[in-house]
């Protein structure tokens, strides 16, 4: 069975490797420098089971990245995290559910706990 496709957004190299390095055992993961190519990726797949999107990048910030990517792929759910405490505007902007937060700097396992949870998949080891 294929694993479901990742797509991390971070302009931050060295946090895209290791977010990539966290949920590579379970997910096929795509990854971005910046909004703008994470949106023509998200749109180019044809499946997409979960965005992972810093909030503050060039280009497209990752709360823009977001709202377009959910208006165009009902399959795909979101986690958002970012520096600043946002979750309330992040909870008002996105009802329903598809979309987490998570406020830097998050334990490890706080990020794969919250890719379970959003995008599905059983952990095992590590």
């Amino acid at each position: 069975m294929p694993k479901p496709n990742v797509l991390i957004a971070d302009d931050e190299e060295l946090l895209r490797e290791l977010y990539a390095e966290l949920l590579e055992p379970d997910y096929a993961v795509i990854l971005a420098r910046n909004g703008n190519e994470a949106r023509d990726i998200a749109f180019s797949l044809q499946e997409l089971r979960g965005l992972l999107t810093d909030v503050r990048m060039p280009g497209v910030n990752g709360l823009q990245l977001a709202q377009e990517v959910l208006a165009r792929r009902t399959e795909t759910s979101v986690i958002v995290m970012s520096g600043t405490d946002i979750s309330a505007l992040v909870r008002q902007t996105f009802p329903g559910g598809r979309v987490a937060f998570l406020t830097k700097p998050f334990e490890l396992s706080a990020l794969q706990q919250a890719a379970r949870r959003m995008f599905g998949g059983n952990r095992t080891g590590r």
